[in-house]
């Protein structure tokens, strides 16, 4: 077989599946599955959302307790159906606030509201059901005016500021106006019952400021949270973009276009066939959809860089050794791609150039968060300053590669007459 005619049907058939696109899609598809949260987690700003909201529902809890002889009194002055709707209205949705923060905190939205609402219903049919008496002894006021300014702290929880203000005064207001009645009856003066409203609207409201603003804080960290992601999405996805490019131009380099280069030597080597084939393999293997995240075992890796030299070292006797820790466990796919890549490379280098006479030595190091590879031969060696950028073979096939690898490194030791040592290591990132 033609090793062209075969290398160029090759193309022709992994060109449809999209092999270039193919792996930049799924590199945008793992960047952004590792990158992004978590569909259910609960946010900072919610978090906030959430300790606010039961501090409210246990405050009404604590003035429920602390106001029975106050409601027992004032039903005196009022008609028998006010105190228990009342009650309802008030209490049944403050400690239903506590509740949901603890067991749904998706109905905080429902129970603040109906919280918010309640204090100035309550309020409200207070007029109705008065029958114009007026309290005495150590009772004070209406016992709603303990705890009018939780309805502007409910109401924080559910609408914007100025929504909640309004909720504030006229909680606040109407209760002040209805403490006045049942303390001084008809006689009570609108100048009273205007500075009562007053203070305590005034009161309340910096308290309700300091929820709105906590809340507001709470909506900030969430939006520049959210800006922070977007940017590590978008970082995560650039860089698996300029991986997945080297590691595509380092496949025609070390594949395609050594074997059509070998293809056009008029000392055509017999291993040529057999290398065009592997080429195609390489090809119609990035065409696959493979799982960007995947793991491999340490004796898995091992294998695949033994493999790897058994498919590069030609005619050329090549020791392997491979010391595997107890503690070595599992290492990212991109970490075998990139060291076997790297060191096929350099073994293909050392074939070439190192001499006849040269001996070739693998060792494999596999540790719980490193490994190394190391290829020594004992060849004519090369002055490693002379090299250059243009030696793509070294620059991108091993250089590059090791270094887009996150927590990857090369060293390229050669001395001419001495031979050559390629080291590649990779270590885990904290």
């Amino acid at each position: 077989m033609n090793p062209k005619s075969a290398l160029h049907a090759g193309n022709s058939a992994a060109e449809p599946a999209g092999s270039v696109s193919g792996m930049r899609h799924q590199s945008d598809a793992a960047a952004r599955a590792t990158s992004g949260a978590p569909v259910d987690e609960i946010t900072p700003g919610n978090r906030i959302r959430i300790v606010i909201a039961r501090f409210v529902g246990a405050g009404f809890i604590a003035f429920l307790l602390v106001s029975v002889s106050e409601i027992a009194e004032g039903t005196r002055i009022l008609a028998w159906w006010w105190t228990p709707i009342a009650m309802v209205s008030v209490f049944v949705p403050g400690i239903a606030l506590f509740v949901v923060t603890i067991v749904a905190p998706s109905w905080i939205t429902a129970a603040a509201t109906c919280a918010a609402v309640g204090i100035p219903l309550a309020a409200a049919l207070w007029l109705v059901a008065w029958n114009g008496d007026v309290l005495v002894g150590a009772v004070r006021g209406s016992w709603l005016s303990a705890f009018a300014g939780l309805a502007g702290l409910c109401a924080a929880l559910v609408w914007r500021p100025l929504v909640t203000l309004a909720v504030q005064f006229v909680a606040t207001t109407s209760v002040a106006a209805i403490d006045q009645l049942g303390l001084f009856g008809p006689e009570a003066s609108p100048s009273a019952i205007g500075y009562a409203a007053i203070w305590a609207f005034g009161i309340t409201a910096l308290l309700a400021g300091a929820v709105i603003m906590a809340l507001r804080t709470g909506d900030v960290l969430d939006a520049t949270t959210e800006l922070v992601e977007h940017a590590a999405v978008d970082t995560a996805v650039a860089q698996a973009r300029e991986r997945e490019r080297a590691w595509f131009d380092a496949l025609i380099h070390d594949r395609v276009l050594t074997t059509l280069l070998a293809a056009t030597r008029p000392d055509t080597d017999r291993r040529l066939p057999a290398d065009a084939r592997s080429a195609l393999d390489a090809l119609d293997l990035a065409a696959k959809d493979t799982d960007p995240a995947g793991r491999v075992t340490a004796a898995q890796l091992v294998d695949t860089l033994s493999t790897i030299v058994d498919e590069t070292r030609s005619d050329h006797a090549v020791s392997v050794s491979s010391y595997i820790d107890v503690n070595a466990s599992m290492y990212p796919m991109a970490v075998q791609s990139a060291l076997g890549g790297a060191m096929a490379e350099a073994l293909r280098n050392s074939v070439q150039h190192a001499g006849a006479h040269a001996e070739r030595a693998v060792a494999v190091d596999l540790r719980q968060n490193s490994a190394r590879v190391t290829l020594t031969d004992t060849g004519c060696g090369f002055d490693t300053a002379s090299t250059g950028t243009g030696r793509l073979g070294i620059e991108i096939s091993i250089v590059r590669r090791m270094a887009a690898l996150d927590g990857g490194t090369s060293e390229i030791d050669s001395r001419l007459g001495e031979g050559t040592v390629v080291a590649l290591e990779w270590s885990r990132i904290p």
